[in-house]
């Protein structure tokens, strides 16, 4: 079994690295490793839908994988998750993709510019593959934007405009990308902070991050039983 790990920063899959068996660096941005029969490819793409979507799309150009996991952290847009937890991104949408009007803002599909439903979305929103019990987070709903919100104005018009519950930067183009290239996808995140006016005194990233990596060593572990 063969899995493909992408983080936008190293940082965000450090401590995971570490329980791994190196095997090589295949470029500057792709590691390899294995967790007994498991060969997990770690790919960093940088932050941003932009940088994310080059490096995943060469990656799954030249390499073929059972799925694909999202992983990092991200900030809640709701008061019933707390800093810390860790969830399932079961469904994503770009939320600064569209038009800004005089006292609007349009996405896509209600400008007319696409059909909600084209491939790979459905009626705007574009989902991850089934876990099938491969682990068990709390699910919950994201958007995608090219920058990290801090702003009362804007925090307050994206919450009333979209209904996610988490806010990261790469999520939805994953999502995207895998669904395009029929490779099976997750999304898996801790979350690190609210989505408020900016104060990283309130931030916990390594809280987030040593979350971060339990799940994903039992998503792993899991994984190892299937194998077996």
């Amino acid at each position: 079994m063969k899995i493909l790990i992408v983080a936008a920063t190293w940082l965000e899959v450090k401590l995971l690295a570490d329980e791994l068996e190196f095997i090589e660096e295949t470029t500057h941005l792709l590691r390899a490793y294995r967790l007994n029969e498991i060969e997990i490819d770690i790919l960093i793409t940088g932050i941003g839908t932009t940088f994310t979507a080059f490096h995943l799309t060469n990656t799954l150009r030249d390499k073929k994988y059972n799925f694909v996991i999202n992983v990092g952290i991200a900030g809640s847009l709701t008061g019933e998750l707390v800093i810390g937890d860790v969830v399932s991104v079961v469904s994503d949408e770009f939320a600064d993709l569209g038009i800004e009007k005089e006292n609007e803002f349009l996405t896509l599909f209600e400008s007319g510019f696409m059909d909600g439903n084209d491939f790979p979305f459905e009626q705007g929103i574009l989902k991850a593959s089934e876990s099938n019990g491969l682990f068990n987070l709390k699910k919950v709903r994201g958007i995608t934007t090219n920058k990290s919100h801090g702003r009362k104005t804007s925090i307050a018009e994206l919450k009333s405009k979209f209904s996610g519950q988490v806010e990261s930067m790469e999520g939805a183009v994953v999502l995207y990308i895998c669904n395009w290239m029929g490779v099976s996808c997750f999304q898996i995140r801790a979350i690190s902070n609210y989505v408020e006016p900016r104060d990283s005194a309130k931030w916990n990233i390594p809280l987030a991050l040593e979350r971060l990596n339990e799940a994903i060593l039992n998503v792993l572990k899991n994984l190892m039983v299937e194998v077996h």
